[in-house]
């Protein structure tokens, strides 16, 4: 990147603004915070503990907006024909996140299994978590999982071309996972089982009931 060719007594705001405007180009705004977070964290101890900038070049240059979240969820129809379609080892994975909701990062992470607990020790958070497993789960787990998750991402990605399955990653399982769970836990367990602190992550997308159904219960 061309950023990289700037001496640091001359780099600024306009050469962090245009590695931005270009990177946005490229990938998704979620990528570009990713990476600039990562380029202010440098920046920022070059200036109060190298001195080697008298200022930070992001100063001033505003962030990417968030981008809408997606809500990509895959149909039951689609599941059965990602399982029937895919390697041995592959459709283990793909049992495993719709079971528990669990990230290609977790299950690649081959965790510690105590009876029926994946013990998760690094997350996307941060922090560690325990995921309850169902017996089909458990099986998989057991059989074995030996991809890393680029491999399970790329795979999938592979997978869905071959059945012609449209707009949906391996991540998208992780929401097909919670609305099948949505009607088996409460809002507090499956925020406790995906590891998210605020309850109206849950609340608001994956107990959302219609008004027919609302109708029903009276």
């Amino acid at each position: 990147d061309r950023l990289a060719a700037v001496g640091l007594r001359y780099l600024d705001a306009p050469h962090t603004s245009d590695w931005q405007k270009r990177r946005l180009e490229a990938v998704s705004g979620a990528s570009v915070r990713r990476e600039r977070n990562l380029l202010n964290h440098v920046f920022q101890i070059a200036v109060k503990e190298w001195r080697w900038l008298s200022k930070n070049p992001f100063v001033g240059i505003r962030r990417p907006k968030d981008g809408k979240p997606r809500n990509r969820v895959a149909t039951p129809a689609e599941i059965n024909a990602l399982k029937a379609g895919a390697s041995e080892e592959l459709r283990r994975v793909i049992i495993i996140a719709i079971e528990t909701g669990m990230r290609a990062s977790e299950i690649a992470s081959r965790p510690e299994i105590t009876g029926r607990v994946a013990m998760l020790a690094d997350t996307k958070n941060g922090e560690s978590r325990e995921v309850p497993l169902s017996p089909k789960a458990l099986k998989c787990f057991h059989v074995g999982v030996n991809l890393t998750a680029g491999s399970i991402s790329a795979l999938f990605a592979k997978l869905c071309d071959r059945l012609k399955i449209e707009g949906l990653t391996f991540h998208d399982l992780r929401h097909a996972a919670a609305f099948r769970l949505s009607k088996k836990l409460d809002p507090w367990e499956l925020c406790k089982m995906f590891g998210w602190k605020d309850p109206r992550i849950a609340l608001n997308v994956y107990y959302r009931a219609d008004t027919e159904e609302i109708a029903r219960k009276l």
